[in-house]
């Protein structure tokens, strides 16, 4: 038999392999999971969400998806689906299939961008944190809920497909966003480095509108959190930043349209899925479900909250810090105020938005909670406190969410 001639591997190339091994094991393990808690709602759930969006995608024909993209409706659920159908499979096994494929491309996004954003981290640790980051779920306090999604909301919702289908756009145009809002403050206020290429913005242009597609509550918190960011900008730079702001402004100009033309469609259109309109009714959607809105934000983003105040200075300071913040402010303001009227009012349509920005502080926070525990900024009593208290409260968001997962998953009831 020939030998094989020597192959030195250095400590790195050992662990990008050992790396690679981890994240398909993980991603395969998270597929298997979200595909059979799918199925399950499918089958076993009569009032699952799941369940109606299968009957939108069953009445999908070639003429209406044409239309209903070119309305902004959030069908790329739907338009997966009949695909999945097309080529064979049964339409439980391809509503499970694309609510399973959405779930792992998270997973995927969460992967890569941790790489991007912690060059330095461990490479078995990617995987993980991104599983993490795809189970956590709110703080689980039977004493005070007897459920733990509803009134509390969650970073990982198992039961709404387009809620699903958004995420892996939604965060990749975030995270390009942040991107090229970087680049232009790197480049002392030029606005022609802010964009590397007219690729990169026609990318950024093509991730808003897919994530429209898929379902607008990105873009409705996105859109006035960078407007105020940029408008800040644009005062402290005295107007040095004009020309990058209608740069940024131009990529969210199709997004645009369709979000007007699918509001337009929801709340002016009478329809089987439109609401007769909307009302401003503080709080009276988001205390509908909680018994205490105040507790359940805490059990929702303690963690990220523990995050913000040990090391606040810098990260407000950081662009993804202040644009994170900036969609949740915006997201908990829509879902505070704004009700539907008429039998949908208590849906709570108007916290999808909050929901997407949850997911996008859960991220930031948790890239610069790593970037603590791995560098040398803490040191000494503050970074063992910021160490057992962190970790602490990360295990406990990432048990209840695992809670979340089994309870759906081995009941015929909503949780």
């Amino acid at each position: 038999m020939e030998e094989r001639d020597a192959v030195t591997l250095s400590a790195r190339e050992r662990q990008e392999r050992l790396g690679i091994a981890l994240t398909c094991m993980l991603g395969t393990l998270l597929l298997f999971m979200s595909f059979w808690l799918a199925y399950h709602q499918l089958t076993d759930l009569p009032s699952a969400d799941l369940q109606g969006h299968l009957r939108f995608a069953k009445e999908l024909t070639k003429v209406t998806v044409f239309r209903e993209l070119l309305t902004g409706d959030d069908r790329m659920w739907h338009l997966l689906v009949k695909v999945l159908h097309w080529l064979g499979m049964s339409w439980n096994y391809a509503g499970a299939g694309a609510t399973a494929a959405a779930i792992t491309a998270a997973y995927a996004v969460f992967c890569a961008l941790l790489r991007r954003e912690l060059p330095h981290l461990n490479r078995l640790a990617v995987p993980v944190g991104a599983l993490t980051l795809c189970l956590v779920g709110p703080i689980y306090m039977p004493w005070y809920s007897e459920t733990i999604y509803r009134g509390q909301d969650s970073p990982n919702i198992w039961h709404s497909p387009t809620q699903i289908m958004v995420r892996p756009f939604a965060l990749l145009a975030f995270y390009l966003t942040v991107r090229i809002y970087r680049r232009w403050r790197a480049a002392e206020g030029y606005p022609q480095r802010a964009y590397a290429s007219r690729g990169e913005a026609a990318l950024c242009t093509a991730l808003i509108t897919l994530s429209v597609w898929g379902k607008p509550c990105y873009f409705q918190v996105i859109v006035p959190a960078l407007g105020v960011l940029l408008l800040i900008d644009l005062v402290r730079s005295r107007g040095k930043s004009f020309l990058f702001a209608v740069k940024m402004a131009a990529a969210y100009v199709p997004g645009a349209l369709l979000t007007a033309m699918k509001f337009f469609e929801s709340f002016f259109v009478e329809s089987e899925t439109s609401g007769i309109g909307m009302e401003i009714a503080p709080l009276a959607v988001w205390s509908h479900n909680s018994n205490s809105i105040l507790i359940s934000v805490l059990l929702l983003l303690a963690f990220p909250l523990f995050v913000i105040l040990i090391d606040w200075k810098r990260f407000f300071r950081s662009v993804q810090g202040q644009l994170a913040l900036l969609t949740l402010a915006m997201g908990a303001a829509m879902k505070a105020l704004l009700a539907e009227i008429g039998s949908r009012r208590y849906h709570g349509n108007f916290g999808w938005g909050y929901i997407m920005a949850v997911v996008i502080v859960w991220f930031v926070t948790f890239c610069h909670f790593l970037d603590l525990m791995t560098g040398d900024r803490l040191t000494g009593r503050r970074y063992r406190v910021a160490a057992w208290v962190g970790w602490t409260l990360l295990a406990l968001h990432l048990l209840s969410g695992i809670v979340y997962y089994c309870i759906l998953a081995s009941t015929n009831t909503m949780c």
